[in-house]
Formats: C-alpha cells, structure tokens, sequence
C-alpha cells in the first residue's frame, strides 16, 4: 500500500503549525495596533475637544467682553443720565471678562504657551484695575479727568488685552490643526499598516487551506489505496471460499449418494443407524458449503437490466419450504401480493428471501405460536419484503451485528456458520438496496431487504431483457 513518506508528513505538519501560529499571531498584531491607534486618535480629539477648543472659545468671550466693557464705560462717561444702568451693564461686562481669563488660565497649556497665558493675565490685571479706576473718577464726579483717564490708560490696556488674546487664540488654533493633521496621518498609518497586515493574513490563509488541501487529498489517497487493497483481499477470499466450496461439493454428493444407496440395501438395524449418522454429517457439510458458495457469489457484479417478479417467486419459497415447516410444526403464509417488479435476478431473489424463511425456521425456538408472515410494502422507488416470525425475539445490543459475516445470536444455538445473514446483506447492498430488523424480546422479529422498484408486471420488459414470467397462482393456506 502506498503512502506518503515520513519526512513528508512531517514537514507538512511543521508548516501547517507555522502557518497557523503566523495567522493567529498575525490577526494579535493586527489588533494590537489598531487598539494603540485608536486610542492615540482617541488621546490628540481629547486633546481638541477638551483643550483647544474650549480655550478658543473662552478667549473669544473674553475679546468680545473687553470691548462691551470699553464701550459701556465710555457711555458710563458721557451719559450721565444712564448711569445706573450702564454701571450694571459695566459691571456685567468685567465679569465675563474676568470668568472668560479664569476658565481659560484653568486649562491646561500646550509647549510655548505658557508665555501667552501669563501675558493674557497680566493684561487682564491692568485692564480690570484701570476700568475701576476710571469708574471711581466718574462716581466721584471728575468726569474730565475720567475721560482723559480712558483716553490714555484705558483704551491701550484693552488694547494689549485684545493683541495678547489674539494671539493666544492663533495658538491654540494652530494647535488644534497640528492635532487634526495628527489624527489624521495616525488614521492614514493605522490603515495601511492594517490593510498590510490583513494582506499577509489572507497569504497565510491560502497557504493554509493549500497545505490542509494537500494533507486531505494525501489521507484520502491512502484511505482508498487501503479500500481498494481490503476489497482485493475480499475478493480474493470470496474466490477462494467459492472454489473451496466448489471443489468439496462434488465428493460430498457422491458419498451422500453412496450412503443413501447403501441405506436402502442394508437391512441391519445397527448399520443404518451408523449411515443414517453419516448422511446427516454429509448434509450438514454440504449445509456448510452451500452456504460458503452463496456467500461467495454473493459478491458478484449485479446484471443491470434483470428484473423479478417476486409474487412468483415467493411463491415458489413457500412451497420449496412446505415439508420442512411441517415437520417444524410452523405455519408459513404470506399476504397478497402486489403485481410489482424488482430489479434483479430470479436467483438472487431466491437466495434473499430464502436465506431469511431459512433463518426464521432456524431460530423459531419453544415458542407455542409458530408463525412466519411474508409481505410486500411499496416504499416509494423501492420494494420491501418482510419476514416476520412470532419467535422468541432478539437482545437489543445483538441486532447492529447481525448482518455480519460468522455473526451467530446464540451460544449453543441451532448449528450454522453465521453467512446467512451476510449473504443478504451483501446481495442487497450490492444491488442498491439496503437491509434492516426490527425485534421485540418475547413477540417476534421482522427482517426486511429493499431493492429498487423495476416496473410492474404488465409493464413490456425493456430491450434485450426478457419478460418475467406470468404471475403463479398464490397457495392457500
């Protein structure tokens, strides 16, 4: 039998464990980078959203409030007559100014701004303290004073407030593009580094699926090497067995002749005991034979255009059966019959369901209801035929290994070499059919074969196959 060389196998199986490891290892990388990458990206959109963003927006409100609180204090100056209001317009104005400069000096700063944060508070300082000083020379009613105070000290310190929180937007603003071109170069990496990876997981895989491709095709080669060398060595078995069987025949029958025409001419009471003995120990070796040789037969190609009908043919069991149930004390019917036909040949037919009345006879036991029931049923494009028997029944654990070959049910049983069953078995499946049993410890078995349906009786045979003969007047019983 042929088979792959060791080193072979070996080397396909280290490669296939490396492919593997690569491929899990490689799919571990993959993940690993595609978690680091997102929570970079994760990190630099926390970065815009919780730093950048939120200092521009703070630093917006406090340009936009430094120039409420410029103009409501010029108007603080010059109109009188508003006064309380625009002093509460005043102050409104200086405490967004100031909770703007808070929330943004709370933040975080990024490298180089820390320069831009203590210049934006100092001139926060300056403004605030040069507004109240203002304010102060108003209420005190020093309004000309109070404008040249705004004119020269006020308005550049807003001045300076605006430029340095300018600045400091731009810079966060600048920031914020650097950690979006960030993210999206990180992304850009991420991706092609991804798309790579699944590249060279995907080559694994194929290399994979080639290896375990290449493994399977080489067990199914042995696999069938080893079938084909099983069904050589049966076959050569099933030659033999059949030639055995063949060439001890023919002495057995002549001495069995000789016995039983001696039986006839001897009137000594002893010696025809002593042949009668020797007849029956010829009759159970051509028992044996008989079956060896079925057996063997058995194995035969099936001829495809045969075709039975097996009305006729059971009919003919029944009858061949007659003497041998009656001397059992067994009744042997079967029901009617439809006029169908089966694909195989009359003889194989006969050795089907004879081999199962046969077996049924054998092994009827003491029971007091002695009955063996024959029965058709359609299956759809198959034919089954049952033997049913009221015998003693079979042990459950018996009845996967009854259709195998020297199987015998019961120890100290009637005598037998256990092919009877095979023999069925094998016809049928060789036929395309299949066998089964069904048994009920007390009450009985049935065993049953399906051949494939071939028509019906009043069907014309097809081309070069011969009609079957005509239906056979079923016995009464």
């Amino acid at each position: 039998m042929s088979s792959l060389p060791p080193s072979g196998k070996d080397v396909s199986g280290k490669m296939l464990s490396l492919a593997f490891v690569a491929v899990v290892g490689s799919f571990l990388v993959t993940n690993f980078v595609v978690q680091r990458s997102s929570a970079a990206v994760g990190a630099l959109s926390e970065s815009i959203i919780y730093n950048a963003a939120p200092s521009i927006e703070h630093l917006a409100l406090v340009r936009r409030s430094v120039l409420e609180t410029e103009l409501a204090l010029s108007r603080f100056i010059h109109e009188p007559s508003l006064r309380p209001e625009l002093g509460a317009a005043l102050e409104a104005s200086l405490k967004r100014v100031k909770t703007g400069t808070h929330e943004y000096l709370s933040l975080p700063s990024y490298p180089g701004e820390r320069t831009l944060w203590l210049n934006v508070q100092e001139s926060w300082f300056h403004f605030d303290h040069e507004v109240q000083h203002v304010r102060g020379l108003v209420e005190s009613g020093a309004n000309a004073e109070a404008g040249a105070a705004f004119s020269q000290k006020v308005e550049p310190a807003a001045q300076r407030i605006l430029e340095d929180v300018t600045r400091a937007i731009e810079h966060n603003a600048v920031r914020g593009r650097e950690l979006a071109a960030d993210i999206h170069e990180t992304r850009r990496r991420t991706l092609w580094l991804s798309i790579g990876l699944t590249a060279f997981c995907g080559l694994l895989s194929v290399v994979v699926v080639r290896l375990l491709h290449r493994q399977t095709g080489a067990r199914r080669a042995l696999f069938d090497a080893h079938t084909q060398a099983l069904e050589a060595r049966a076959a050569e078995l099933e030659q033999f067995s059949g030639r055995v069987a063949h060439d001890i025949r023919n002495p057995l029958s002549a001495a069995r002749m000789a016995a039983e025409l001696a039986l006839r001419k001897s009137s000594d009471e002893p010696a025809r005991e002593s042949i009668q003995r020797i007849i029956r120990g010829l009759s159970r070796a051509d028992e044996i034979t008989t079956a060896l040789l079925d057996f063997a037969r058995s194995g035969a190609k099936p001829d495809p255009g045969a075709r039975t009908e097996p009305r006729a043919v059971i009919g003919d069991v029944v009858g061949g059966f007659a003497a041998e149930v009656e001397r059992a004390g067994i009744d042997l019917h079967y029901e009617p019959i439809p006029p169908v036909l089966v694909a195989c040949s009359t003889g194989v037919y006969l050795s089907l369901i004879g081999n199962l009345v046969r077996n049924a006879i054998k092994y009827m036991g003491d029971v007091p209801t002695r009955r063996i029931t024959l029965r058709l049923r359609e299956e759809g494009p198959f034919i089954r035929t049952e033997v049913s028997d009221t015998g003693p029944g079979i042990a459950p654990e018996l009845l996967p290994s009854l259709f195998e070959p020297y199987f015998r049910g019961q120890r100290g049983g009637p005598d037998g070499l256990g092919l009877g069953l095979a023999t069925v078995k094998k016809l049928a499946e060789g036929h395309g059919g299949r066998v089964g049993v069904t048994s009920e410890r007390g009450k009985g078995s049935t065993f049953w074969f399906e051949l494939h349906r071939a028509g019906s009786s009043w069907e014309p045979a097809a081309s070069g196959e011969s009609a079957p003969p005509p239906p056979r007047p079923e016995p009464r019983h």
